[in-house]
């Protein structure tokens, strides 16, 4: 009776140490996950003041260290949505921030749905050659205000852009609205709902040499194993090891 007592004290106490190395693992990975893994949007201007019928330009620039270790960023999905009653994006085109690197083609492809209050510009580095990394311009795009635009204000989204990287999940992006105060407005104007950007077929709209080549759309199997995940798997192996020779020492 008191081996069967103590054989359980010692269970109690492997499967406790078991559970602080998985909630270690479990911040482990968080870390990982976390470290570097953001891209910043920042759009020039990013308050404007315009009249009905009026158009004006927006720089938008990105900063990214890229993934884990200085991984490079192989693709950027770049999404500004809208209210398509007091606004309208008119063309969207490319900035050099994808030809950071490695020398290698960028191609683009543009969509501009404008009864969807969204604008699409697609980018990606053909071969990869390691990625892109820094600060530079990411895109230009015209925005022209309706002329039967009642005054007020109303906003240009740029937070569902995606920014992919070569063997790992996409960066996390944070970016700033650009504000547009129309007919010198200071109320805000409703809001719109925005169908999800990925269902948004491509116009195919803009040429060029650097255009035509279809975007790669399967993504690594390296992405299910970045460091996060071997150092998770590497624990729950220890912990097993640990309760298996606890449980033989017990006997």
């Amino acid at each position: 009776m008191r081996d069967d007592h103590t054989r359980t004290d010692h269970l109690r106490r492997v499967a406790l140490t078991l559970a602080i190395l998985l909630a270690a693992a479990g911040f482990a990975v968080g870390a990982v996950a976390g470290a570097d893994q953001l891209a910043v949007l920042t759009p020039t201007p990013h308050s404007v003041e315009a009249d009905p019928g009026e158009e004006f330009t927006v720089d938008v620039a990105m900063v990214t260290d890229g993934g884990y270790g200085g991984e490079g960023v192989d693709s950027v999905d770049f999404v500004a949505q809208y209210h398509p009653e007091y606004l309208e994006i008119t063309s969207i085109e490319p900035g050099p921030w994808l030809e950071q690197g490695e020398e290698t083609t960028v191609r683009s492809d543009e969509t501009l749905a404008h009864e969807n209050g969204t604008a699409v510009l697609e980018q990606w580095r053909d071969p990869v050659q390691g990625g892109a990394t820094g600060n530079e311009r990411l895109v230009t795009f015209t925005v022209e205000v309706a002329e039967g635009a009642p005054p007020g204000e109303t906003t240009i989204d740029v937070t569902e852009t995606s920014v992919g990287l070569e063997q790992s999940y996409p960066l996390q992006v944070h970016g700033q609205d650009v504000s547009v105060s129309i007919d010198g407005g200071d109320e805000s104007l409703e809001s719109f709902e925005h169908p999800d950007p990925d269902e948004l077929a491509a116009t195919g709209a803009g040429g060029g040499e650097e255009n035509g080549s279809e975007q790669p759309t399967d993504e690594s199997d390296a992405s299910l194993f970045g460091p996060g995940a071997f150092v998770l798997i590497a624990t729950v192996f220890v912990g097993l090891v640990v309760v298996f020779l606890s449980t033989r020492g017990t006997r």
